[in-house]
């Protein structure tokens, strides 16, 4: 017997995403079903950032992972969180499924309380003050605009809500430009924390940051290129290489090498964003 198609998770509200994020989404789309295998590097960076995470919220709270992947986070917020309503939200069709199919597999005892959703960061479907949570893992940074997604952010967060985002910051994947040395944009540019700082505080938002450079380690190239295209971390640039510059590149990157293998870069920002409470005097 063939293995059951996962279920089509229900999409609240139905959502067309433009040209630019059907790019986005393809990619992720392309890595969904073997994400958890392959992203073994972004599961550490979100760690890392689930443990700075409130121990208590509000009764009945709700919690949003924006760009939730497969479900993991979500699945993990929901068990942490045990009164609360977790939604995920992601570009990705193929994502999505996959998470509905995840938590099929690992009920958390009230399924009710986790919710799918198939929307944009930079146009989220939700009530403006409706979130008393939002934990978002190494998705941001591929929105176009900082001051879309982080203006949608201190519109749907509560008055004294906090957000707890980790993105990539420059001088990520080092040493992937240095191998492949394009000068076209098949390795995204990131911003800086002072920046997307800059952008938060605009949008009305409180903004402690932190960096976390990390340094991970693969065998050869191909393990490199499996955990950045896997997660569609390369942009697509319609132009296929050549057996000599593929060559050439893991030539260069096996300049790199350690005793623990190739190194790959991360330069992790982590962004506590708060949405003040303002008090009415007189």
């Amino acid at each position: 017997m063939p293995p059951a198609k996962p279920a089509t998770p229900p999409l609240t509200p139905t959502f067309t995403p433009t040209t630019s994020r059907q790019q986005v989404a393809r990619a992720f789309d392309r890595g969904a079903a073997d994400y958890l295998t392959l992203a073994q590097a972004q599961h550490a960076m979100a760690a890392t950032l689930f443990a700075s995470l409130p121990e208590r919220l509000p009764a009945a709270a709700r919690v949003l992972d924006l760009g939730c992947g497969p479900g993991h986070w979500t699945l993990e917020l929901a068990q942490r969180y045990s009164g609360a309503c977790c939604m995920g939200l992601d570009l990705s069709l193929e994502m999505l499924r996959e998470a509905a199919r995840q938590t099929s597999e690992l009920a958390i005892g009230s399924p009710e309380r986790l919710h799918w959703l198939r929307a944009d960061a930079e146009r989220l479907p939700l009530a403006d003050a409706s979130l008393d949570l939002v934990f978002s893992s190494l998705a941001v940074q591929w929105c176009d605009s900082p001051r879309q997604w982080l203006a949608e952010l201190s519109r749907t967060l509560k008055p004294g809500a906090r957000a707890h985002i980790n993105t990539l910051g420059p001088g990520t994947l080092k040493e992937v430009r240095h191998a492949w040395q394009r000068a076209d944009d098949s390795v995204r540019h990131f911003p800086s924390a002072a920046h997307l700082a800059r952008h938060a505080q605009a949008a009305g938002l409180r903004c402690h940051w932190q960096l976390r450079p990390r340094v991970f380690h693969y065998p050869d190239v191909a393990a490199v290129m499996a955990s950045i295209k896997g997660i569609g971390a390369q942009t697509a640039t319609g132009r296929r290489l050549t057996r000599a510059e593929v060559q050439q590149a893991k030539a260069r990157h096996e300049t790199l090498r350690t005793a623990k293998g190739l190194p790959v870069s991360y330069q992790v920002i982590e962004l506590e964003l708060e949405k003040p409470i303002r008090i009415a005097y007189g």
